[in-house]
């Protein structure tokens, strides 16, 4: 009997398990896309110099074939309102994934074009009948042999976490990373990031945030004085993120729908297995 009990134990373990991840594997398939989307917008790199040449990478979904669909990318707005990055185009997409590439040359003299060394936004816009759909990508502009970080918005922050291979760091404390934090983020408190930093890979874009964007902007620039060339600092910080609607989560879960429940249950099965035994 207690053989057959123990066994009976195990096939329901197996099966709560297995009901857990099905739960996960549906919950995390894709929704069908009905409308245009951009999937992704980036550039060869994010910290430029005067004279180089700067790709622009788009990548757009449609649901369909469509036809006469106009795409545009402004950005690097000059002092008298002129896009030095003016580009537009009129093309029809296939149905499913539309990449494409842009090639701009930077100012050879930034200051005689009345740009200024600093953060700028590229603006991609896909127009279609009433339909208008937008995304931003943020570059630097800076100086002949100087390293610079990123200022990303929000929207971009969360795209750059869909799309790009980043570190995302959280720089508040353990009990406020606990409370709510994006997914994906590891803790390293800000007190603790200059002895950390030589733990991290420099090879790897770093995304930063704190709760307002304060102390991931000195952050930002401890790690340029350190090496780093792949910084990126998420402006407003996490307050921006949560008021923008986005998830958070806490604590160091699993984020696998049912998973507790079943574990929770195989563990009251398997203490019943077990006083049953010392019962006999």
């Amino acid at each position: 009997m207690n053989i057959k009990l123990g066994m009976a134990v195990v096939a329901v373990i197996v099966l709560l398990f297995s009901f857990a991840c099905l739960q996960v594997a549906f919950a995390t398939q894709p929704a069908a896309e009905d409308e245009i989307k951009i999937v992704a917008l980036s550039t060869d790199k994010d910290v430029y110099q005067e004279k180089e040449e700067m790709d622009i990478f788009l990548s757009v979904y449609a649901p369909e074939e469509i036809s006469d669909v106009v795409i545009g990318i402004s950005g690097v707005k000059s002092k008298k309102g002129v896009y030095f990055v003016s580009l537009s185009n009129k093309t029809d997409l296939k149905a499913g994934d539309n990449e494409m590439t842009f090639t701009k040359k930077l100012p050879s003299c930034s200051r005689c074009a009345g740009i200024d060394l600093g953060t700028y936004t590229l603006n991609a816009s896909i127009v279609h009948d009433d339909v208008v759909v937008n995304a931003i990508h943020s570059i630097v502009l800076t100086s002949p042999g100087k390293k610079a970080y990123v200022n990303v918005t929000i929207d971009e922050v969360k795209r750059r976490i869909e799309t790009d291979e980043l570190m995302l760091l959280d720089l508040r404390t353990k009990e406020e990373y606990d409370s709510a934090h994006i997914a994906g983020a590891l803790i390293i408190p800000f007190p603790e990031l200059r002895n950390a930093s030589e733990e991290l890979n420099k090879n790897k874009k770093i995304m930063l945030y704190c709760e307002n964007g304060s102390n991931s902007t000195i952050a930002s620039k401890i790690l340029i004085e350190n090496g780093f060339d792949k910084v990126y600092n998420v402006l407003d910080g996490i307050s921006a993120w949560n008021e923008s609607g986005y998830a958070l989560v806490s604590g160091t879960t699993t984020d696998q729908p049912g998973f507790e429940v079943a574990l929770a249950l195989a563990s009251l099965l398997a203490v019943a297995f077990w006083i049953r035994r010392r019962r006999v």
